[in-house]
C-alpha cells in the first residue's frame, strides 16, 4: 500500500508525501517532483506512486500562488510573477530537502528532482546551487532563463499586454536570473546524471533552445555526457506524455 501524507513545512510549504505504508517512517531515496504554472502538487501523484512502488520516496510542494497557496491571481498576474515564483521555488528546495532530511525520511545522499514546465526551469536553476542533487529529469523546461525570459516578454508585447515593469526594472530582473541560468554555467551540471524530455511541437518552452543547450552540454569534457540523455517527442505539444512519465521513473530507478 501507498500512503499519502499532506503535511506542511515551516508553517508554510504544503507538500505530499508519498511511499509505502511499511516504509513510510523510513530513510529512503527522495524524489522532489516540482510542478507547472497554474498546476499544483495533487496533479503530479502519478509519478509519485510508480516511484514509490520502487521504493522511493516522492515529495510534491506546491509553488508560491499554487494549489493550497492560491490567492486571486489571473493567468496574466501568474504569468508577471513567473520568475520571481522561479527564484522563490529554488530557495524553498532546500528547506524541503533540509526537513526531510532531519526527519530521518530521506537519504541526503540519494536526492533527485523532476518537474514539469515551470518546475523542470526551477529544477535546472537548483542544479547551479545544489551539489546534493544526485540526479534530475527535465519535462519540457529550459534551463536558458535569460533567453527564455526575453522571450517571454517579447512575446506578451505582441500580444499586446501592458508589462508592469519599467524598461530598468526588467533589466534588473534579467541580471539576477544569471546565477541561475544553466546555460551559462554548463559545467556546474559536472557528473550529475540528467534526463531531458521535450515535445519539439511545444508552442510554451522552445524545443529549440533545450535542444541547442544538450547540444552544447555533449561537448563539455568535464560533464559525464554518458549520462546525460535527451528524448524528442517529434509529435509532442506542451503536454507529458505516459512514455515520457515511465521513462522519468526509469531514469531515478537508474540513478537514484
Amino acid at each position: 500500500m501507498v500512503l499519502i501524507h499532506n503535511e506542511r513545512i515551516e508553517d508554510e510549504i504544503p507538500v505530499l508525501n508519498v511511499a509505502k505504508k511499511e516504509a513510510f517512517a523510513e530513510e529512503l531515496p527522495t524524489v522532489i517532483f516540482l510542478h507547472g504554472i497554474t498546476s499544483s502538487k495533487e496533479q503530479n501523484l502519478s509519478y509519485a506512486y510508480l516511484l514509490a512502488e520502487l521504493g522511493y520516496r516522492t515529495i510534491l510542494p506546491d509553488f508560491p500562488y499554487h494549489g493550497e497557496r492560491m490567492i486571486l491571481e489571473t493567468t496574466d498576474e501568474l504569468q508577471f510573477r513567473f520568475w520571481d515564483i522561479v527564484l522563490k521555488g529554488i530557495a524553498e528546495l532546500k528547506l524541503v530537502a533540509g526537513h526531510y532530511i532531519g526527519s530521518g525520511q530521506t537519504d541526503e545522499s540519494r536526492i533527485g528532482v523532476a518537474g514539469t514546465s515551470m518546475g523542470s526551469i526551477t529544477m535546472f536553476g537548483a542544479l547551479t546551487q545544489y551539489e546534493w542533487i544526485k540526479t534530475a529529469v527535465s519535462l519540457m523546461g529550459t534551463p536558458c532563463y535569460e533567453q527564455f525570459a526575453t522571450g517571454m516578454i517579447d512575446t506578451l508585447q505582441k500580444e499586446g499586454k501592458r508589462i508592469p515593469y519599467t524598461e530598468a526594472q526588467i533589466s534588473e530582473k534579467l541580471a539576477a536570473l544569471r546565477p541561475f541560468d544553466l546555460s551559462i554555467h554548463p559545467g556546474l551540471l559536472a557528473e550529475r546524471p540528467l534526463l531531458i524530455w521535450h515535445g519539439q511541437k511545444d508552442p510554451i518552452v522552445p524545443y529549440s533552445l533545450t535542444r541547442k543547450f544538450y547540444e552544447r552540454v555533449k561537448e563539455i569534457e568535464s560533464i559525464n555526457t554518458s549520462k546525460v540523455k535527451m528524448i524528442t517527442d517529434p509529435n509532442a505539444g506542451h503536454k507529458v506524455t505516459r512514455d515520457a512519465c515511465h521513462a522519468t521513473v526509469r531514469w531515478f530507478k537508474s540513478y537514484l
